[in-house]
């Protein structure tokens, strides 16, 4: 009921003063040759003028400097955070076209001018879009110890997302992840999520890096080799256990498993034996 007479007594005043000018025009029609004014909805024109004055509040609020959301992903941290765009350069990056923003821009300040300034732009600023244009979004990728990741690290982020990602698929394909990563953080970090997917998903890693082939601790092993058969490349896939002394073709060839484990992960035996005995001399 209290809702019903407040209705009520706001249609009665709209009324009033619909009357009121109507009675107004009426006489100064009888006196004056000039053109009748149309009509005007007042009531309407105020509640558009309040409706202007929330969509400046909630821009201006929408703008404030602060940051919204921050997401760990293993020792990194995305975080967003949102402010007022600083010169037309910046929207015209988010549009990812060649429209110019100069004019628009200028009346930035003020939300309201700046929607009646986007829509003067032509079609290439859908009006769906033209939020997009009200508050900058930034995304920025910290490490652990809370500064900007530098671009090595920015690239072990993307690895890591990727990787992390892809229990949304049926089965994941890594190929050299060790490249430009250094060994440390594949045996800590890339190891232990491709070892945690593969207990829910099949995953396949090609690689000839010792730290992943050998220290990731494969359930099975796939290795091609190729083979000169009368002057012409001819390819075999041997496979087998990790535990097997030998990993075996289609067509019942087989290779030594020790040796195609150092070969491949370790330049050979001798580099390999070269490298053990470096080891044992710094120790000592």
């Amino acid at each position: 009921m209290h809702l019903y007479k407040q209705r009520d007594f706001e249609l009665r005043k709209k009324q009033w003063v619909n009357e009121l000018v109507r009675e107004i025009k009426g006489k100064l029609q009888i006196r004056s040759a000039t053109p009748s004014i149309s009509e005007v909805d007042l009531y309407q024109t105020a509640m558009n003028r309040k409706k202007v004055f929330k969509f400046k509040s909630i821009v201006e609020a929408a703008r404030r400097e602060r940051e919204i959301s921050r997401k760990p992903l293993r020792g990194f941290d995305v975080v967003a955070s949102v402010g007022p765009f600083n010169g037309a350069g910046e929207l015209k990056a988010v549009s990812k076209s060649q429209v110019a923003f100069s004019d628009a821009f200028k009346s930035y300040r003020d939300p309201y001018a700046f929607l009646q300034a986007l829509k003067q732009i032509d079609d290439r600023v859908p009006q769906t879009d033209y939020h997009r244009y009200f508050v900058n979004i930034d995304y920025k990728i910290l490490n652990k110890d809370g500064f900007p990741a530098s671009g090595g690290q920015r690239s072990e982020f993307f690895l890591l997302q990727e990787i992390a990602n892809a229990q949304n698929y049926d089965v994941l394909l890594i190929d050299e992840p060790e490249s430009s990563f250094d060994n440390l953080f594949l045996k800590n970090e890339v190891n232990a999520i491709i070892k945690a997917l593969s207990r829910t998903m099949p995953v396949v890693v090609v690689t000839h890096n010792n730290t992943v082939g050998a220290s990731i601790r494969p359930d099975y092993i796939l290795c091609t080799a190729k083979e000169l058969v009368d002057g012409k490349a001819n390819w075999r896939i041997y496979s087998g256990y990790p535990s097997s002394p030998r990993l075996y073709a289609v067509d019942g060839s087989s290779i030594d498993t020790r040796d195609t484990f150092l070969d491949a992960l370790e330049a050979g035996k001798d580099a390999y034996d070269e490298r053990k005995a470096g080891y044992e001399n710094i120790t000592n």
